[in-house]
């Protein structure tokens, strides 16, 4: 049986994906920012139970000059959270993204800031010990194209791109199945861990300080938080909620949700 945190996961999914679903409906999808998933996102929270003035939007990061994060959720305990400085009552921080054809391109912007958001995430784990997730969403066909790569191929003919079909039947799928930029990042099987390490020189390959290096040029600590940046950082992802595949023909939008942890 599904304890609370695990309805309110599924929820959260079911929520954006029907929210986002109903903006490509009444012709808003190109009005739709990764910001205003907040709100859907915040009004399933407070369905599930969590008090709405324990919810802070925007949240100034506690760690990070001049960094915010998308949502956070307080204790009980904290009744102006809107003025909180101290994050020890913080019990929930959550990033969100947008699945788009750029998330695809490899040490592209999207890639970068998929990356940004999931090491910050970590790095916030691992030195205060704060339940931290990410969430992906998009249309059905870009979460599964460009974001879990599980993706036609594509051959040139003629000088034009060709879209083969892909072998099997969609719907007789059963899992998903990746081979994407992600697929060492994210598992999309509910309960899938995978572990990422990223270094000080180069996070992915041999272009440049991409990784540790760039991130913490832009991530600058604040000065009255003693923690200091490790050379490496061991990123642990966990799927913790995901829509099926194989519903391209009943569901416009798709979502997951990881949880992320940081390890030295």
């Amino acid at each position: 049986m599904a304890n609370k945190t695990d309805e309110l996961f599924n929820a959260i999914v079911e929520a954006v994906s029907y929210w986002l679903g109903y903006q490509f409906k009444i012709g808003r999808e190109k009005l739709i920012h990764e910001a205003s998933l907040r709100y859907p996102i915040a009004d399933t929270i407070t369905a599930k139970g969590i008090a709405i003035h324990r919810i802070v939007l925007e949240k100034l990061h506690p760690v990070f000059i001049s960094k915010k994060i998308d949502l956070v959720i307080y204790s009980e305990s904290v009744l102006e959270p809107e003025a909180e400085l101290d994050d020890a009552n913080l019990l929930q921080a959550y990033e969100f993204k947008l699945a788009k054809k750029k998330s695809s391109d490899e040490y592209g912007d999207e890639h970068q800031r998929v990356f940004d958001d999931v090491v910050r995430l970590a790095y916030y784990n691992l030195w205060f010990s704060k339940d931290c997730y990410f969430v992906m969403c998009g249309s059905y066909g870009d979460f599964k194209n460009y974001f879990i790569g599980q993706i036609n191929p594509v051959v040139p003919v003629s000088g034009k791109n060709t879209v083969l079909q892909r072998q099997g039947n969609i719907e007789t799928d059963s899992e998903w199945k990746s081979n994407g930029l992600y697929k060492d990042w994210f598992g999309f099987s509910l309960g899938e861990v995978k572990e990422k390490e990223f270094i000080e020189i180069d996070g992915l390959g041999t272009k440049g300080d991409w990784g540790l290096k760039s991130f913490k040029k832009n991530y600058e600590i604040r000065k009255e938080v003693t923690k200091k940046y490790t050379d490496k950082i061991l990123v642990k992802t966990q799927c913790v909620a995901i829509t099926p595949v194989g519903l391209e023909k009943t569901r416009t939008h798709a979502a997951g949700i990881w949880k992320i942890e940081g390890n030295n």
